[in-house]
């Protein structure tokens, strides 16, 4: 009955079949209501149902295909990043051959932002960093990773200080990372008494037993004065020391077969920790009786970050 109105497209006809059925049902209601006043105004008000009807349709149709190929949107939303980079250097005192107090200068600090997916959104220096703050950033979980140095197994020249921490970018919010960048080593000096030169010809310590190390050492001689920086594990290590004594010839130690031995070792271990600062001194124990040993005094100064290890060395010994 109304197929004439709407052109035959097969895909059309079976999408609007439930309109069609609807109209023709009401039509004949309409049509025997209708029927005593004019044919004219009948027609015309099937027509403009049948019009309604079929745009209503339309709609639904357009509205449902605009539904099935549009992803949802996120409405663009961002967050933005502020970083608060902060030095856990806790060394006393620097030396001429490490400036400690240019490890408090952040600008030359290396930063990476990286989302969870490990791809990098920001690699640079703190000072790049900071001419973008605050940064924007899409929404979710981040991690930022700062240091600056460089790990050696034991060196007098530099050392690592690095830190990373995790967030998570907020809509419409500033976050604020906090990162402090702590050693990766621990440091390490010897202070011979001056009254070693008396007794000793020859004296220096080796140091040895972390795993960056590996089979080497690091010696310390008696002319030393800068300390060393030691690679350690974060737990820390057990390192090794070995004290290389070589007697003058009146402090000698006189053998049973009449020869004197001059030279000799004093070998000990201690726990070296990350971000921890330890000092050996080593002094001579002379009295004309001594019969040989070795008296080790350990002191640790709670005072200050240093932890002092004392040896005392019999200058006679088996």
């Amino acid at each position: 009955m109304f197929y004439p109105i709407f052109p035959r497209v097969p895909f059309l006809r079976a999408t609007f079949a439930p309109y069609f059925a609807y109209m023709r049902s009401n039509a004949r209601i309409e049509c025997e209501w209708k029927m005593s006043n004019n044919y004219k105004f009948f027609k015309c008000m099937r027509t403009k149902t049948i019009f309604v009807c079929l745009s209503l349709g339309m709609a639904g149709m357009l509205a449902s295909c605009s539904s099935d190929t549009t992803e949802p949107s996120t409405g663009g939303k961002k967050g933005t990043l502020t970083l608060d980079l902060n030095s856990g250097v806790k060394f006393e005192a620097g030396t001429r051959a490490v400036d400690e107090s240019s490890y408090q200068n952040y600008d030359n600090y290396t930063v990476n932002v990286a989302d969870s997916r490990g791809n990098s959104k920001f690699s640079g220096t703190y000072a790049q960093l900071r001419d973008r703050m605050p940064m924007e950033l899409d929404l979710g979980s981040y991690t930022i990773t700062a240091s600056y140095g460089a790990e050696h197994a034991a060196s007098r020249e530099e050392f690592m200080v690095t830190g990373q921490s995790t967030f998570s970018i907020e809509a419409g919010k500033d976050i604020t990372a906090n990162v402090t960048c702590v050693p990766t080593c621990g440091k390490l000096s010897v202070q011979f008494d001056a009254s070693m030169a008396t007794y000793y010809s020859q004296y220096y310590v080796n140091f040895s037993g972390s795993a960056a190390m590996g089979t080497g050492n690091a010696a310390w001689n008696s002319e030393d004065t800068a300390p060393y920086y030691v690679t350690l594990d974060p737990s820390g290590e057990t390192l090794t020391y070995t004290i290389h004594l070589t007697a003058k010839e009146d402090y000698a130690t006189q053998l049973a077969d009449g020869t004197k031995k001059t030279d000799g070792e004093v070998t000990g271990t201690f726990t070296l920790e990350r971000n921890k600062a330890y000092k050996l001194k080593i002094s001579p124990n002379y009295t004309p009786s001594t019969e040989g040993g070795l008296s080790i005094q350990i002191t640790i100064d709670e005072t200050t970050n240093d932890k002092q290890i004392d040896i005392e060395v019999p200058i006679s010994w088996i």
